[in-house]
């Protein structure tokens, strides 16, 4: 071999060595980084919401305002929010606001039904209900509040198996599942029994 052919065959050489080293040293490494960073995140993902809000406003002006510390997307249903420390607000025209809170509330974007569960209770001008569990229907504008029925006013105390609430009108409906059972009444007159 000519020493003309061996530099040459020496140069070519260098520069595949140089490119080989470049492809090593850039682009593997970030291959394996991206990799790497794609396996973090999937191990993490967790479809969590921090400081959750929704608020509607229907055709009448009345409001629902609903928010929670954190909640996730159910995984069976999309338009169904799991929440956690939740607090809803129901501005009704003319009427005070109702305010619930709860633990944890199933809520659906979609037709703003909420069920809240777990240390729930209902609050509005001077009235008190807890109960383990309440169904907000926002449309027909009802709540049904059952199990553990515990109901405070200002001079009186109700224990009952369920209550329903038309939230336009008022009007309330309080009885027991057990016919044979009557709603306990604790009245008050002049801050004695």
């Amino acid at each position: 071999m000519s020493s003309k052919s061996l530099i040459q065959s020496g140069i070519v050489l260098v520069i595949a060595i140089i490119l080989l080293m470049n492809y090593l040293i850039f682009f593997k490494k970030n291959d394996d980084l991206v990799k790497i960073n794609k396996a973090e995140i999937n191990n993490n993902v967790d479809n969590k919401i921090l400081d959750l809000k929704y608020n509607a406003i229907d055709e009448d002006g009345n409001s629902y305002v609903i928010e929670s510390a954190a909640g996730k997307v159910s995984e069976k249903e999309k338009n169904l929010l799991i929440l956690e420390k939740v607090t809803g607000v129901i501005k009704i025209k003319n009427s005070e606001d109702i305010i619930i809170l709860s633990d944890f509330a199933n809520y659906n974007k979609t037709t703003l039904d909420t069920y809240f569960y777990d240390n729930v209770r209902l609050t509005y001008d001077g009235h008190s209900i807890d109960s383990n569990e309440l169904f907000m229907n926002y449309i027909d504008k009802n709540i049904n509040i059952k199990n553990n029925v515990r109901y405070k006013g200002l001079n009186n105390k109700l224990y009952a198996d369920i209550v329903e609430i038309d939230l336009v009108t008022k009007f309330s409906k309080i009885y027991m599942l057990d016919k044979q059972e009557k709603v306990k009444v604790e009245l008050k007159q002049n801050g004695s029994n």
